[in-house]
């Protein structure tokens, strides 16, 4: 008989722990700070937003195969109407959380980390306030992939034949997310340097035997190409999309040749830190080169504006395209905060807290805007239940005076609205209703007027005082009853961030 099979069952879970290389893992600080950070997604655990009406509501469908998603990428809205919608949210909430547990794993061959340092890679890693967009059905894509991607990578560094083949279904699965395609690149520059390569001859030995692991992007999308090609314009990428990011890609290796040269000038206890920075800035390269060759980051000195706006501002849905940079800027963090100056060294474990608390702040800070949009829709929902639901009514006026309160600066579109229209008096009516947001002349027309406080912190003080936010919405059906000085002239600025808004900042 094994000495693991009569253990005490709390030395085989050290064992395991010893042998998945997870022992180390921050488990009840990363739990209490994660569940503080992103707990907020249950309290608006049946909440529809932005393209779930269309994923998840009777009235659209999602063009997953018009815009060249793979067809697996649909089984979203299949597990959704299955579990449930604050099911489904638990999931996304446990994917990223695996996905940490996963990286833990594969640190253990960062052999320039330490296993402190990998602890507070995790913690970043889990609270780094980037995609908050994860709210929305469609963010359930982006943890699945995220799971898968981080699967197969952690199971490629075990070996072994069968794993290697598992790893290539896993991270071919893994491209129903495209911008993972670029941060491929990672888990084989990974794999290439702890194959402790000595030679040129070698190396051609190692890329042969990995070939298709080299190649799997290239085969994912020829694959699109041909079996699930896009009819719509989405993630397109033509030849001068592809030149034009020639400046982003000479100024990151130009960055990574500083550090390389940095690291021949700089004292051993300092190297390794170095190579910390250049995995870093890897990763986080690779984190947005999708998203420069679609055009969403601009390729001049604004790529930093958009950056930081998209990070902290009022970035509408857009917080989805950040959705690889936590782990480069983890690894930057952790790369930075050992080499400060030494004035500063001794507040390195100050400076970690204050990381991490600062975190921990906006993520609370953008659920609560979240939890404060939501307390708008069901207002309007419950206002709208109220008017007995008539046939001859079908245009609708929508005119919003506390757009400030929208989550993340976000726009509310005809979707939206609809959607709510769906939730108060059903399908049909909201297939038949047509939307304005501004005053029109028109019959048998429907005003819902909402109003409510002009910042979320006179909300935030609302809802502690009375347990309401304090919105108000008026449904009226008398001809012309929206008058044009209703509508709200004010318009979100993309660059304030949240800070602001507890501070009563309007725009």
């Amino acid at each position: 008989m094994s000495d693991v099979a009569i253990a005490a069952p709390s030395t085989r879970l050290q064992n395991f722990l010893d042998r998945a290389d997870f022992r180390g893992f921050p488990w009840k600080t990363a739990t209490i700070l994660y569940t503080i950070s992103w707990g907020w997604l249950f309290i608006v655990g049946d909440s529809l937003w932005a393209d779930d009406w269309t994923m998840y509501a009777d009235f659209g469908i999602f063009p997953w195969r018009d815009l060249g998603f793979a067809p697996w990428a649909s089984v979203s809205v299949r597990v959704a109407q299955v579990v449930g919608l604050s099911s489904f949210r638990g999931i996304v909430f446990v994917c990223f959380f695996a996905s940490a547990i996963l990286l833990f794993g594969i640190s253990s061959k960062f052999w320039m980390i330490n296993r402190l340092q990998r602890s507070q890679l995790v913690l970043l890693f889990l609270l780094l306030p980037f995609n908050t967009a994860r709210v929305a059905l469609f963010s359930f894509m982006y943890a699945i992939s995220y799971l898968l991607f981080f699967t197969a990578w952690y199971l490629l560094l075990r070996g072994g034949k069968h794993l290697y083949y598992i790893c290539l279904i896993l991270f071919f699965l893994s491209f129903q997310m495209h911008s993972l395609l670029a941060l491929h690149l990672i888990p084989v520059l990974h794999l290439l340097l702890i194959s402790n390569i000595k030679h040129l001859r070698h190396l051609f030995l190692v890329l042969r035997a990995k070939f298709f692991l080299v190649v799997l992007p290239i085969v994912y999308w020829i694959s699109r190409s041909i079996l699930w090609p896009e009819k719509i314009q989405y993630h397109n990428v033509s030849l001068s999309r592809a030149i034009s990011t020639l400046p982003f890609v000479v100024a990151v290796l130009l960055v990574c040749g500083g550090l390389g040269i940095l690291y021949k000038k700089t004292k051993v206890t300092t190297q390794k830190n170095i190579l910390i920075l250049l995995a870093g800035s890897i990763a986080l390269a690779m984190g947005m080169l999708a998203y420069v060759i679609y055009g969403f980051f601009p390729i001049n000195r604004f790529i930093f504006v958009q950056y930081f706006q998209t990070l902290l501002g009022r970035s509408d849905w857009y917080s989805r395209h950040q959705s690889l940079q936590p782990l480069g800027v983890a690894l930057l963090i952790v790369g930075i905060v050992p080499i400060l100056p030494k004035f500063l060294t001794k507040f390195t474990s100050q400076m970690q807290v204050l990381i991490l608390a600062v975190c921990v702040v906006f993520n609370i800070g953008f659920g609560f805007e979240y939890v404060t949009d939501y307390s708008k829709q069901r207002e309007v929902i419950s206002e709208l239940r109220e008017e007995i639901e008539s046939k001859s009514v079908k245009n609708y006026q929508f005119v919003d005076q506390t757009i400030l309160l929208n989550a993340r600066g976000r726009t509310y579109r005809e979707r939206d609205w609809k959607g709510l229209i769906w939730l108060a008096h059903g399908v049909e009516a909201a297939k038949s209703s047509r939307i304005a947001t501004t005053c029109e002349p028109s019959k048998d027309v429907r005003l819902v007027l909402i109003q409510g406080p002009e910042t979320h912190w006179q909300a935030l003080k609302n809802w502690v005082r009375d347990r309401d936010m304090g919105f108000k919405v008026t449904v009226d059906d008398t001809p012309g009853a929206c008058k044009p000085e209703m509508v709200t002239a004010e318009r979100v600025s993309g660059a304030i961030p949240i800070l602001f808004y507890f501070t009563g900042a309007k725009n």
